[in-house]
């Protein structure tokens, strides 16, 4: 008597929720009574985790009234996963796997929110199947349309395992996850994770899965090598400069590969940064110019480095940049103008000193006016006080070797401590000392 009690007070209070807007009851009154009589028993069952019990009501209306409300669906899958949890009958077991997708599909039948459902579908399918390789393609299906429809709103939890499971059907399928279709999925996982990061997402999060997504490819064998890059990618953009896509993936794996030293580097590295210009790109560009002796290309990267630095480090390395690369030019003085213009965005670099330092010590045969010893060989004084300040010791015994003897200065009628100013481009002055 208590049960039936309680079960008519619970129809009653289901029947208070005709109003609530999302019900779609059915016209016939008759019906109607059953459906409300069938959810309110489904919802009691589950309170008292009988899930097997409660599949029966959902299960009526799932046949009788198939568009009532998403709820029956997403309910319906929660009592088929508790099922499963004490479920060892493997045939049942799939057989449940199989439902709870088609719970899915009806809520995309019946209801609004497609791409919604997509998403939690893909995610759903990856626990039920992700150790089943005959279902690896239909997943792979499944999580690009779930991509497809929802951009950067894919869940969280879809990012790093599309890349697990790319990985794993490339290990049983090679033919049918290729090598270049694992890279585009990479570049889709990366390049959500970034939008995600724009929009305000966790950040700490969002760098773990890019990290788990970094470490599913890097783990694929074969794939992320300087060969594969030059043998599959390289043509492909070649045939197309314009081809932006296939230039990042260039660029991006070149840098994991370890393959920036490639001429294909730097040719990949050009539109990529057209297109997204940034500091840390063009002084990559910049420095590896540099390296490569293209020294006028490299001083152009560096000069569009300092227009997109924010920092001062950022600024202090742009300017060593251009620096550096005036010093390879021959452009001494406007090389020292702009290490000390590094020194005010970084005081007391050793690397700027040690610049100038090198500047004046290799200005000897530039600057020397073949009259007087002791104002030539001033000018090794005037790099030994640059080398002092950068620390290096070899240098600076270097420049002392090369100083005045006490002959030459006795000679000239000068003594130690005595200045003597530097002309040429130098144009500084220093304290006489002797070797």
């Amino acid at each position: 008597m208590t049960k039936t009690i309680f079960f008519t007070l619970l129809v009653f209070a289901s029947t208070c929720s005709i109003a609530q807007q999302g019900w779609n009851w059915p016209e016939d009154p008759e019906m109607k009574t059953q459906a409300m009589e069938k959810q309110a028993y489904y919802k009691l069952l589950i309170a008292q985790s009988k899930f097997d019990e409660a599949m029966v009501p959902l299960n009526w209306l799932y046949e009788n009234n198939p568009n009532l409300n998403p709820s029956i669906y997403i309910q319906g899958v929660d009592c088929l996963d508790e099922i499963m949890k004490k479920t060892t009958d493997k045939s049942r077991k799939d057989g449940l796997q199989d439902s709870v997708l088609w719970m899915f599909d009806k809520r995309i039948e019946y209801f609004d929110n497609d791409a919604s459902t997509v998403n939690y579908k893909a995610f759903k399918a990856f626990q039920l199947y992700y150790r089943n390789p005959k279902k690896y393609e239909m997943l792979s299906e499944l999580f690009a349309k779930a991509y497809e429809m929802n951009g950067p709103e894919v869940l969280i939890s879809n990012l790093n395992t599309y890349m697990f499971l790319a990985k794993n059907y490339h290990k049983v399928a090679p033919t049918k996850m290729t090598p270049e279709r694992v890279l585009d999925i990479h570049t889709l996982v990366s390049e959500t994770i970034e939008m995600k990061k724009q929009d305000g997402g966790n950040i700490e999060k969002l760098n773990k899965e890019q990290a788990k997504t970094d470490a599913w490819l890097s783990s694929i064998p074969g794939i992320l090598t300087c060969e594969f890059i030059e043998e599959k990618l390289v043509p492909k953009f070649r045939a197309n400069p314009s081809d932006l896509n296939t230039a990042k993936k260039i660029f991006k794996y070149s840098v994991e590969a370890k393959c920036t030293s490639k001429p294909y580097f730097l040719e990949a590295s050009e539109p990529v940064f057209k297109e997204m210009p940034s500091f840390v790109l063009a002084s990559a560009i910049g420095n590896k110019y540099l390296a490569n002796g293209e020294v006028n290309k490299g001083l152009e990267y560096h000069s569009e480095a300092l227009k997109l630095a924010s920092t001062n480090d950022e600024k202090y390395s742009a300017y060593m940049g251009q620096a550096i690369a005036n010093s390879k030019l021959g452009n001494k003085s406007r090389s020292r103008a702009l290490a000390y213009e590094a020194l005010s965005a970084k005081p007391g670099s050793k690397e700027a000193y040690n610049l100038i330092g090198n500047l004046y010590f290799t200005s000897f045969d530039d600057c020397k006016g073949e009259k007087s010893q002791v104002q030539d060989r001033a000018i090794f004084i005037a790099a030994y006080d640059m080398y002092k300040k950068a620390g290096n010791t070899a240098q600076m015994a270097a420049s002392k070797e090369q100083f005045p003897s006490i002959e030459d200065i006795f000679n000239e009628s000068k003594e130690e401590g005595d200045q003597v100013t530097i002309g040429c481009w130098i144009n500084t002055t220093v304290n006489l000392q002797r070797r």
